[in-house]
């Protein structure tokens, strides 16, 4: 569940899945070109009230510099072009920039380097950022998600997989995620006949496809991640019970920069009261957890 600073993170989920005749579909509210899709932000404009809050050290080349790690799907990753950015936070990030009357310029960094470098290299950092104190102490945080853990299996459950009772079924995970480290903790109270048979893979969209396939009777993941999966499986994989460990997703900013804090503030405020945020989050067939308030650090 979230990014880890140092874990293996995830790739395109639909590079994988192409087998399953999705990867090149279309969101309702987004466009695609082969592989490439994002949401059509043809509507969204310049809010003159909002720009006249970002700082003139922001305005004067007039571009958002927003670093992101792109290698976690949905939220950001590259097209099969391999240089073409997509996701969630991609779209966010661009729709932001419109608001305020800037170009964004998302720029790839190693995730871990990119909160020291906030203030001094980037303006902004939009790359899942789970929300937490430690992170809160240094960085400003503005919630415009929340995102959990989730149990997904094959279309129809065949198995009768109960996420409240995984022991004895046999599990994907990707490695390195926190569900990697939770799985582990729920097999120890599993009795000892009955353990979970957890399959580990070092791609999410190996997990995805192996479930999609009848290799697992069920995945554990980013709840982001389940409702992805079923989108581009075209239903061949669907969601188990709620979200569990549920916590925000902030766009990172720096302590020092109040005003480019307001500023991108109300600007996702905006696209939340004009149904922006919502849109763009259906594009990767995400309906749980958008965000109805841009708060800033809260106590997740």
């Amino acid at each position: 569940m979230r990014r880890k600073p140092f874990a293996v993170l995830c790739v395109s989920i639909a590079l994988a899945l192409s087998a399953c005749g999705s990867a090149d579909s279309k969101a309702g509210s987004g466009e695609s070109r082969s592989d490439v899709t994002a949401t059509d932000l043809s509507k969204i404009e310049k809010v003159e009230e909002i720009a006249a809050m970002v700082p003139e050290a922001v305005k004067k080349d007039g571009t958002l510099t927003v670093g992101n790690n792109i290698y976690y799907a949905p939220a950001e990753f590259y097209a099969a072009d391999g240089k073409t950015a997509q996701g969630y936070d991609i779209d966010l990030t661009n729709a932001l920039a419109k608001v305020l009357g800037l170009k964004a310029d998302i720029q790839q960094a190693e995730f871990a380097a990119i909160i020291p470098a906030i203030g001094s290299k980037y303006e902004a950092g939009i790359a899942n950022f789970s929300i937490n104190p430690e992170r809160i102490a240094t960085v400003n945080m503005i919630e415009y998600f929340k995102v959990g853990s989730s149990w997904s299996t094959a279309k129809g459950n065949p198995k009768k997989f109960d996420p409240k009772s995984p022991c004895g079924a046999i599990v994907g995970v990707q490695t390195g995620t926190v569900q990697d480290e939770d799985i582990d903790k729920l097999n120890a109270t599993c009795p000892a006949d009955k353990k979970i048979q957890i399959q580990r893979y070092n791609e999410q969209s190996a997990v995805t496809t192996a479930l999609a396939g009848g290799k697992l009777v069920a995945m554990y993941t980013d709840s982001s991640v389940a409702e992805y999966a079923a989108k581009i499986t075209d239903g061949a994989t669907a969601v188990a019970g709620e979200p569990e460990n549920v916590a925000g997703v902030g766009i990172i900013v720096g302590k020092q920069d109040a005003e480019l804090t307001k500023a991108l503030q109300a600007a996702l405020q905006y696209l939340i009261d004009k149904g922006h945020l919502k849109s763009i989050f259906k594009t990767w067939g995400i309906s749980e957890g958008v965000a109805q308030k841009a708060e800033l650090n809260p106590a997740n």
